[in-house]
């Protein structure tokens, strides 16, 4: 149970953020340590946005949308909005949410 905790918890913000554009990764050093890479594939197969959701991709992997990631725009202290190559710029990744993906635990994360 601290792990989830942990999750949702908006103050465990990352320590750095590195897009790494050939590899079209993100690396996230968090504050405790933990180092992450997450794909462009992969955050673009779990944006959580309303349209995702009301179209009921979340999760699912898409083979006509572009994982490509164009840009990372931090909201403030509680995530970032990562802007994909298709245009899709609306989904906006809490901390605790990207932590998730990383350990494969995204869509129980959503459904708490």
């Amino acid at each position: 149970m601290v792990e989830q905790k942990n999750m949702l918890n908006a103050g465990l913000s990352p320590k750095k953020i590195n897009h790494k554009k050939v590899s079209n990764v993100i690396d996230i050093n968090w504050r405790d340590g933990q180092l992450h890479s997450l794909s462009g594939d992969q955050l673009r197969q779990f944006c959580a946005c309303s349209k995702c959701r009301a179209r009921d991709v979340v999760g699912k992997q898409l083979i006509n949308e572009s994982g490509k990631i164009e840009g990372l725009k931090l909201m403030g202290s509680t995530g970032v909005q990562i802007i994909f190559s298709d245009g899709h710029d609306r989904g906006i990744y809490p901390w605790g949410y990207l932590r998730a993906i990383a350990n494969d635990d995204a869509l129980a994360f959503l459904d708490r």
